[in-house]
């Protein structure tokens, strides 16, 4: 019994900190996005290449107050959750695959900004 409540927690920590890494990670996700490709600022339309960065930066900072940091928290504890359980008893591997599904969820999500045009029309 006391290894399925350690096994618990040790899933809640790893889906907490699945969370808020990806939450931290995506200001970098959009720089990165923005220098590849490119990331819509809010009220200044879409930007691009490296001059862009900062300005990818504090769009995302603005789309996580707007409820960007919920819809990234959730999916950041899934795979934090996820990891976990992949895991096992390897504790390198556990948070080595947090930190990586997590930054993978911040990554998604701001690419899935930079091509939400393509789906929902010209905002």
């Amino acid at each position: 019994m006391s290894d399925t409540l350690s096994s618990r927690s040790l899933a809640w920590r790893h889906a907490g900190w699945g969370a808020l890494i990806a939450v931290a990670a995506a200001p970098v996700a959009a720089a990165v996005v923005a220098l590849v490709y490119r990331f819509p600022v809010p009220l200044s339309g879409y930007t691009s290449g490296f001059g862009s960065t900062w300005a990818a930066v504090v769009g995302s900072i603005f789309y996580l107050v707007l409820g960007g940091a919920i819809v990234l928290g959730i999916l950041g504890a899934a795979g934090g959750f996820l990891a976990a359980r992949i895991g096992g008893a390897d504790a390198r591997l556990r948070w080595w695959l947090t930190g990586t599904l997590a930054v993978l969820v911040a990554l998604l999500g701001a690419i899935s900004l930079a091509v939400l045009e393509w789906f929902v029309g010209a905002w």
